[in-house]
């Protein structure tokens, strides 16, 4: 170790390049790390929150909630007794529960009229007091069908505040935010929480399947239909529901939080693990997989060009290896240098480069999707390390077959 700190300060310049690298390289892979990681949080944080072990969904939804439905009769099926879509604690267990989801844009709504361009929002529907809502950090729950909580995130980025009205959709459900829970996002768009019932489920939805469902409904229950639509957005989807039977899409899933909970899926719905359910969030495996080939292709390449440099750095030294060798030094003790002196550059740079990515990332603006996550910068600063330690045993093992004479002459 001694030798090998005599030699950097000796030759400051080429150390100083090989450690620019490793700093450049570290802090890349770093900065792409924090990001792959937000960006794969903002896709399922909401979805962790649940603590769920599965998911029920319908079958031809291909894994994905949005474009799931459960009918009256399947959720029935699932709780073993008559449902209450708005409120299930009174007629099942809290280790089922349904969801339903929506996206759209939201805005701000102010007296009469909106305001601003709006945002992209997920609004998930879910019983009373149910522990599928995150934490709050603010404010209180929903007291009522007119009330929701959402996400702190849509307080950072978007402007909402405490008390805020927001119009949700083209069909304006108007709610009044009353909480903020801890950041929860879907598809990396902010959750707005309310009483499942509430909305859409959507209203086309509840009128498509009351039409398929009944081909012989008279004219006047379709009036009736009609009417249940036109009235206001809250009360129009619960009479639409109430007034097919059976066939209501009244959830777009049901979460089973239970791993140990006996669940009968009825036909035409399949049980998804959550890592599953993850998995088919639209762009999530896209996402993921892109930034992990991206960072190992990174890693490898700096492994490879620390390696040369360290390898033209020991061939530039042939003569004093060889001076060392005449001296009585061991292959093994030249060799421990050369992995010294790289182990050094190694965690040097590997800290830099950590220090200036945390220092970047600090002064990111909110809107990007960026988050540090200590496992895995710790297994990338590992990597990093070691795989610069490989590629100098490469070095370490030439010197073995350089000749002390032959150095010499």
């Amino acid at each position: 170790m001694q030798l090998a700190w005599k030699e950097i300060r000796h030759s400051k310049g080429r150390y100083a390049l090989i450690l620019a690298v490793i700093v450049l390289v570290g802090y890349l892979s770093f900065f792409l790390t924090a990001l792959s990681y937000g960006l794969a949080q903002a896709n399922r944080t909401s979805v962790d929150a649940w603590d769920a072990s599965s998911i029920l969904l319908s079958d031809d939804a291909n894994g994905n909630l949005v474009s799931s439905s459960v009918t009256r009769a399947e959720e029935s099926k699932v709780l073993g007794t008559d449902a209450d879509t708005e409120n299930t604690a009174k007629s099942g267990t809290k280790d089922i529960e349904p969801v339903s989801v929506l996206q759209a844009v939201t805005k701000i709504k102010e007296s009469e009229s909106t305001s601003g361009e709006g945002f992209n929002t997920v609004v998930l529907g879910v019983r009373e007091d149910s522990t599928l809502i995150p934490q709050l950090v603010s404010g209180r729950n929903a007291a009522d069908e007119k009330e929701a909580v959402a996400s702190e995130s849509l307080s950072t980025k978007d402007g909402v505040q405490l008390g805020d009205s927001v119009s949700v959709g083209r069909s304006e459900y108007t709610y009044t935010i009353v909480g903020f829970t801890k950041t929860a996002e879907y598809n990396t768009e902010p959750v707005i929480y309310v009483r499942n019932g509430t909305f859409t489920l959507p209203s086309a939805y509840a009128s498509m399947s009351s039409t398929a469902g009944s081909n012989e409904t008279t004219a006047d229950s379709s009036s009736t239909a009609s009417a249940a639509t036109a009235a206001t957005p809250q009360q129009s989807t619960r009479d639409a529901a109430s007034a097919s039977s059976d066939d209501a899409v009244v959830a777009s899933g049901l979460v089973i939080r239970d791993a140990s909970a006996k669940v009968s899926v009825p036909d035409g719905m399949v049980s998804l693990d959550m890592q599953s359910f993850i998995n088919n969030i639209p762009g999530y495996q896209a996402q993921v997989l892109t930034f992990a080939l991206m960072i190992g292709f990174l890693v490898g390449v700096s492994a490879l060009v620390v390696g040369i440099f360290i390898y033209i750095l020991t061939m530039h030294k042939r003569h004093l290896f060889g001076v060392l060798k005449a001296q009585g030094y061991s292959n093994g003790f030249i060799s421990r240098s050369i992995l010294a002196q790289t182990l050094i550059l190694s965690v040097i740079g590997t800290l830099v480069g950590l220090l200036l990515s945390l220092l970047t990332i600090a002064f990111m603006p909110v809107t990007v999707p960026i988050t540090v996550s200590t496992y895995w910068f710790a297994i990338i600063s590992g990597v990093l390390v070691l795989f610069s330690l490989i590629g100098a045993a490469f070095s370490a093992r030439a010197v073995s077959s350089i000749d002390a004479i032959e150095a010499l002459s």
